[in-house]
């Protein structure tokens, strides 16, 4: 994990590249379309740079003015851009943006076509992708985005092959380009009953309940499996198809531990061993003797690194300590190994 010091220089790096290059030869994000704003581009920079740090991935983003077919377009821009140029094995990926034309393109080099197929650039596109851009969050739906296209590097690091990847179900149609629906409003959710039976149920009921959701992409803010507070908080959030597909994944290989309940009876916690670090806690809250799934704690005392581990964010404070007295933490926040 990089230190302030560290990620405060990256910034300042990835600011600078293609500094003295023709034409912006090397820049990672070229925004002619003025969708990003300085904030933004610095952390998609970074955030590429890293991604070429570990997997020598040279990743571009350009957003365009609608002025060509996009396929066209990103077929030149790859090769007069020369993505792949600064991966010391010619691995290189181009995002084109187009809001005029309202088309996305994930541009996918030949060295990579093996890692990112049709089928996934597709999925990550319709599922991922669209959804931030119906709500006008461009940004972030390009680095919810990257964090799919890591874990596809991870898996292809480890030579795990493309068998239990949920994308290989179907994407809705393959193809590297699809339209945006920028700023087209967001997709009402699945609007499956909230008359859920909590009643005695305990927390891994709850959780159990909250992984079935997951995986029939029932996105709905209302269900009273959630606290009030959580409530609130999800009718103001983008979840996308992704990313329930992905909780859905992750979690289906992670043990669950004993529920660990406070003195008070009220809080409870749900964690995984150390060793699966990818298995970030659950934590529920008993209101009127039922328990209801708290991610409002997630959401502020919670983060992942570049790897997808779970750690806690320094200086958060939150009532669910108790449950991790006998862990220890390194100085990021990061649970040390048993």
């Amino acid at each position: 994990m990089r230190g302030p010091q560290t990620i405060a220089a990256l910034i300042c790096l990835c600011l600078c590249v293609g500094c003295g290059s023709p034409a912006g030869r090397n820049e990672l994000v070229q925004d002619q379309a003025g969708l990003l704003d300085t904030g933004q581009r610095g952390r998609i920079e970074l955030f590429h740079t890293l991604l070429r740090d570990d997997f020598d991935i040279d990743y571009r983003v350009v957003t365009a003015d609608g002025e060509e077919d996009i396929d066209a377009l990103s077929a030149r821009l790859f090769e007069r851009l020369g993505a792949g140029e600064l991966s010391s094995s010619g691995l290189g990926l181009l995002l084109v943006i187009d809001p005029v034309q309202d088309r996305v393109r994930l541009e996918v080099g030949y060295a990579l076509e093996g890692s990112y197929p049709d089928a996934f650039v597709a999925y990550i596109e319709q599922r991922q992708m669209v959804p931030f851009f119906r709500s006008g969050r461009i940004a972030d739906g390009i680095l919810a985005t990257t964090e799919l296209i890591v874990q596809r590097a991870q898996r292809a690091a480890k030579n795990a092959g493309l068998a239990g990847e949920v994308w290989l179900e179907g994407s809705g149609g393959a193809g590297a380009s699809t339209t945006a629906h920028i700023d087209r409003g967001p997709i009402e959710p699945v609007a499956k009953t909230t008359a859920v039976q909590t009643v005695g149920a305990s927390p891994a009921e709850i959780l159990a309940e909250y992984f079935k959701r997951m995986q029939s992409r029932d996105a709905n803010p209302d269900l009273n499996i959630y606290t009030p507070a959580t409530r609130q908080m999800l009718r103001k959030w983008v979840i996308t198809p992704a990313q329930m597909d992905n909780i859905v994944k992750t979690y289906r290989n992670c043990d669950a531990q004993a529920e660990r309940i406070d003195a008070s009876g009220r809080l409870s916690v749900i964690r995984y061993p150390v060793r699966q670090r990818k298995c970030a806690p659950w934590f529920f809250v008993k209101i009127n003797d039922r328990w209801a799934l708290d991610l409002t704690v997630m959401q502020t005392a919670i983060r992942f690194g570049r790897d997808n581990s779970w750690h806690f964010e320094l200086g958060a404070e939150h009532p669910y300590e108790y449950a991790f007295t006998d862990w220890s933490f390194d100085a990021y926040g990061f649970p040390r190994h048993e």
